[in-house]
């Protein structure tokens, strides 16, 4: 008798209930039912080999693209998690450090273009948690993508970014695609952080950033002060 698919399928099995108990104690992200062909991708996803991880998105992608993945596709959202905080969440435990920034990226990008209120929740998360500026950028260009009213969590994150990374970092390419967010969907004054975040995005024309991000940060604020005028 072939022991050896009855060995993958219980292996499989131990990582996912792993998986749940660690999801349990802080997150409403339980594991979902997955079919055995996104269990395999799950398993894929945690396997500390960027190549492998990477194999794994292109496959979602193309799933994506071919109309197999809607916004409500629980297993593939939390493989997409999984792939965005390994090595930066707490709740991603190892004994060798995982970071792999090109992996969390790809997975922010492909979030975007999944869309729906799950996907903006993970999306989210990676603006207070991530410490790439190449991964915030991405997850903000993903979050571009959503034209509804900014919510109450993406506000607060936006003030992580900036006062975490763009003031302190002047990091160029990441205030440009915060910039953009703000003009796209720009924050009326009594909304929550409103506040801070005119606050920053005021001081941008002083300080050494390129001619394009002062003057999309004067757009921002100009868009702000008038808000009926383009």
């Amino acid at each position: 008798m072939n022991r050896r698919p009855l060995f993958i399928l219980l292996n499989l099995c131990a990582s996912v209930i792993f998986l749940y108990t660690e999801d349990q104690s802080s997150s409403d992200w339980v594991v979902p039912s997955m079919n055995p062909k996104d269990l395999l991708l799950l398993k894929q996803a945690l396997v500390p080999d960027q190549s492998i991880k990477l194999q794994v998105l292109d496959e979602l992608e193309t799933r994506f693209r071919l109309g197999g993945i809607s916004s409500g596709d629980r297993p593939v959202l939390y493989i997409l998690k999984q792939l965005v905080e390994e090595g930066v969440s707490v709740r991603i435990h190892s004994e060798t450090p995982r970071t792999f920034p090109e992996v969390r990226r790809k997975a922010a990008f492909l979030l975007g273009y999944i869309g729906g209120t799950e996907a903006r929740r993970i999306l989210c998360g990676i603006l207070f948690q991530d410490p790439e500026p190449m991964v915030i950028t991405e997850a903000i260009h993903a979050l571009r993508r959503h034209s509804l009213p900014r919510t109450y969590e993406e506000s607060a994150a936006l003030v992580t970014v900036f006062s975490r990374h763009i003031l302190p970092k002047k990091d160029a390419n990441l205030a440009y695609a915060a910039l953009l967010l703000l003009r796209d969907t720009p924050l009326e004054f009594h909304t929550p952080f409103s506040s801070e975040l005119f606050s920053y995005v005021i001081t941008i024309p002083d300080l050494p950033f390129p001619k394009e991000v002062k003057t999309l940060a004067k757009e921002v604020i100009k868009r702000w002060i008038q808000p009926g005028e383009n």
